[in-house]
C-alpha cells in the first residue's frame, strides 16, 4: 500500500478545478459509451467495467512493521443495465491472501448534465496466511449503502460518492482456534472524488481519491486491530475502462 502525501493531495484538487472548465465545443454524448463511476443510464442488457488500482495506507499503530501487507489491490468493478433506469453492480478484489466479492443493485436519475445514483451492494471477504509464521483465515459479511452525484463536463466527467459500511458478520481464527467474532456493527463510511477522461475511443481512464473512515478497514485483517475506534484511511485510485 501506498503514502498519500499531502502535496499531491493538493496538486489532485488543482487538477480537479483545472480540467473542470472545458469548452463546450468539447462536449460528448451523454452517458458515452467511455465513462464508468459517473452515474450512467444503461440501456437495458448493457454491460460495461472497470479495472482500478487501490493503494493506500494504514495507520502506523495497526501497520507496525509488516511492511509485506503494503500492496495495491486491484478491483473488477462491474454494472449490467435493467429497465426503469436500474441496474445490476458487481466487483471483485483479489491480492490472494485477501478476497472480497460484492453484487448488489443501483437507480440513476438524470436531469441534463447532472446524474444522481442510489444503491446497495451486499459483500463477502475472506483472507489466509499459512506462511511467514502465520497460520490464519478470517471471513465476513458487509453492506454497502451508498449514494453518488455526478456531473459530465464534456471532456471529463467529475463524481462525489458517498458510502457507510455495515459489518454484519467478522470471524478470524488462528489454526482450527476462533480467535475472535463481531456482528452487526457501524463501521463508518468513505467519501471519493472520481474524475474520468477519454483516453483514446471509448478507452477512459479514472483518477480517484477516497477518504475511509472506519473502524475495520479489511485489507488489513491480518494485523488483527483490535481499537475499538476509528482510523483515517486515505486511498488513491487509479483505473482504465474495459
Amino acid at each position: 500500500m501506498t503514502h498519500v502525501p499531502r502535496q499531491h493531495l493538493c496538486g489532485f484538487l488543482v487538477a480537479v478545478l483545472i480540467l473542470a472548465l472545458p469548452e463546450r465545443s468539447t462536449a460528448q454524448t451523454f452517458d458515452n459509451p467511455g465513462l464508468y463511476h459517473y452515474p450512467v443510464q444503461l440501456q437495458p442488457k448493457e454491460f460495461r467495467s472497470t479495472l482500478d488500482i487501490n493503494m493506500a495506507r494504514a495507520p502506523e499503530d495497526i501497520l507496525e512493521e509488516a511492511s509485506f501487507i503494503r500492496a495495491p489491490l486491484p478491483t473488477w468493478d462491474m454494472r449490467y443495465g435493467l429497465p426503469y433506469s436500474l441496474q445490476l453492480t458487481g466487483a471483485i478484489t483479489s491480492i490472494i491472501i485477501t478476497n472480497h466479492f460484492a453484487a448488489g443493485a443501483t437507480w440513476v436519475y438524470a436531469f441534463d448534465r447532472l446524474h444522481l445514483e442510489v444503491g446497495d451492494r451486499v459483500a463477502y471477504w475472506f483472507g489466509f496466511l499459512h506462511s511467514y509464521g502465520f497460520d490464519n483465515t478470517a471471513h465476513g459479511w458487509f453492506n454497502y449503502p451508498a449514494m453518488a452525484v455526478g456531473y459530465d463536463f464534456g471532456s471529463m466527467a467529475v463524481t462525489l460518492r458517498g458510502e457507510l459500511s455495515l459489518v454484519t458478520s467478522l470471524t478470524t481464527y488462528a489454526g482450527d482456534l476462533e480467535t475472535a467474532t463481531d456482528n452487526n456493527f457501524f463501521n463508518g463510511g468513505s467519501l471519493a472524488l472520481m474524475l474520468e477522461q477519454p483516453l483514446w475511443g471509448d478507452n477512459y481512464v479514472t483518477l480517484g481519491f477516497r477518504v475511509n473512515h472506519v473502524k475495520f478497514f479489511y485489507p488489513t485483517w491480518l494485523l488483527f486491530p483490535t481499537f475499538n475506534r476509528y482510523y483515517y484511511i486515505p486511498e488513491m485510485i487509479l483505473g482504465i475502462r474495459l
